[in-house]
């Protein structure tokens, strides 16, 4: 009898890491469909360290302005969130990613991106 039971309990345990590991699991955060990187520049060119970049994970910028984030969704925000501390207040912008597949992973370089500052954009 105890036998049967651990006859059927292991199988349902087998099925179940079976499924799992060929349809993998059912949270995109265990698995970045993206890795994305960039640099964020303000209008005059220079980097903006300190910006949160955020897809389903998080990260901020450094003293380069540059980021490297693994994202699940089509779309990353960058957001000011120390205010004047990184030098000005600037707007928060939304992108959506341009894929490149290469070798099995979509990775996509954004290049420079343009924060402006939030005076700069009221007087537009």
């Amino acid at each position: 009898m105890l036998g049967k039971i651990l006859t059927r309990l292991f199988a349902l345990f087998g099925f179940s890491l079976t499924c799992v590991a060929c349809y993998g699991t059912m949270y995109d955060e265990y698995n970045p469909q993206y890795l994305v990187s960039g640099r964020v520049v303000d209008s005059d060119g220079k980097p903006i360290k300190d910006l949160e970049v955020s897809s389903n994970q998080r990260t901020t910028t450094d003293s380069e302005g540059r980021f490297r984030l693994g994202a699940s969704y089509a779309t990353i925000r960058i957001e000011d969130v120390d205010g004047v501390e990184n030098g000005g207040e600037f707007e928060p912008r939304e992108i959506k990613i341009q894929d490149k597949y290469s070798y099995g992973n979509y990775i996509t370089d954004l290049g420079d991106i343009e924060l402006k500052r939030k005076e700069e954009h009221k007087a537009e």
